[in-house]
């Protein structure tokens, strides 16, 4: 059996913006190993000193880019395949049949419970079903008119599926106004309209196998990003029972086996956590569950081997990514010179350790400005 300090890791989607998380937590782990696969030869992570082979393939199709895994597997002799975004994990589910090792493979849902969780519209459904609280609302197709739907004000818009970060989130007060958005917007997707909750946003963060919680964190945030629906760039971690509960029965009710990060929002009328939506991947803010107390790729890769560990507790604690901390600093000049803070609470130690990613990265925009100027 694979210990702790000798375990090959192949992440296969690393053109994910999302690597550089996942990279800071697995190198946490001494002797494992990361290998990387990436359709993005001018992928800055390659400079990462964490990363033990860095292997370029051209974007192809979803047979090809398996077949690709398979010859990664055979030639660094790999204990886990570890996907790490959406597009990545929803084709390793469809074509696993594929995969000539199948016991390599990591914690993943079945198909059918993973287009579940993505797709806002089942969700909202099987949310329905399973009894969890949630917002209620109604899908809109392609073509369709909002004209029959009894819709409360104020209501949410979002895609169905396929964006993120709060991409494609609108509020709107007023039926007049929803009604010209799908007139006047020409769209080829569902869009689900959503009862908008007054309260405030909250987050639960897993690791599960065959619908029991290995490992969680729950964040909130604290410092806004761009808008309302963006990411936050300050958090603060803490414990709830009550939502802790919700996210149980929902994992339970998926027999979910993998990671997501749930997203929630308090009610403050019903006095309820709801569930709003999964994301069944890794999260921007996986360094701070991290420097929080839990890493959870590594526990990742643990689980997938069939070993145990005793489920981590994790700290309250605050912080803040880069953006927040420059943010933070400006409202509050003498953050920058609280550097015990700086260094145990926000991802700056990590960008230290490993410079190279980020000055590529850097002189990368900074030319690419330069010559949109002259151009």
């Amino acid at each position: 059996m694979k210990t702790n300090n000798n375990i090959s890791v192949l992440i296969p989607d690393g053109e994910s913006h999302l690597l550089i998380y996942v990279v800071n937590c697995l190198a946490q782990i001494k002797g494992l190993k990361i290998f990387v696969m990436s359709n993005k030869n001018s992928n800055p992570m390659r400079l990462s000193r964490y990363i033990y082979n860095f292997s370029f393939f051209e974007k192809t199709n979803e047979i090809d880019w398996i077949y690709n895994i398979n010859k990664e597997l055979i030639r660094y002799d790999i204990d886990v395949v570890m996907p790490i975004f959406e597009d990545g994990i929803r084709t390793i589910i469809k074509h696993e049949n594929l995969v000539n090792n199948k016991s390599k493979l990591g914690l993943l849902p079945s198909f059918s419970v993973f287009n579940i969780a993505i797709n806002k519209g089942c969700l909202a459904e099987h949310l329905k079903t399973n009894n969890l609280p949630h917002p209620k609302g109604v899908v809109i197709l392609p073509g369709a008119t909002t004209s029959e739907k009894e819709i409360k004000l104020p209501a949410l818009i979002k895609p169905m599926e396929g964006f993120g970060g709060g991409m494609g989130i609108k509020v709107f007060n007023s039926k007049k106004q929803i009604d010209h958005f799908f007139d006047e917007n020409k769209f080829n997707y569902p869009y689900l309209v959503q009862d908008y909750i007054e309260g405030y946003d909250i987050d639960c963060s897993v690791l599960c196998k065959n619908g029991e919680v290995l490992a969680y964190t729950i964040q909130k945030g604290n410092l806004l990003g761009k808008n309302e629906f963006s990411p936050q760039v300050g958090l603060e971690f803490l414990h709830n029972e009550e939502l802790y509960k919700v996210v149980e029965k929902l994992m339970k009710s998926l027999n979910w086996s993998g990671i997501a990060h749930i997203d929630m929002r308090y009610d403050k009328h019903d006095e309820k956590f709801k569930v709003i939506e999964i994301n069944t991947r890794y999260w921007v803010s996986l360094d701070a569950s991290l420097i929080s107390g839990v890493n959870f790729p590594h526990l990742y890769c643990l689980a997938s081997l069939n070993q145990n560990f005793i489920k981590p507790d994790y700290k309250n604690i605050e912080y803040l990514n880069l953006k927040g901390l420059i943010k933070k600093i400006k409202i509050k000049k003498t953050t920058l010179f609280n550097f015990k803070f700086i260094i145990a609470n926000t991802p700056l130690k990590f960008a230290i350790k490993d410079p190279l990613p980020m000055i590529y990265k850097f002189i990368w925009r900074t030319k690419n400005v330069i010559l949109a100027k002259f151009s």
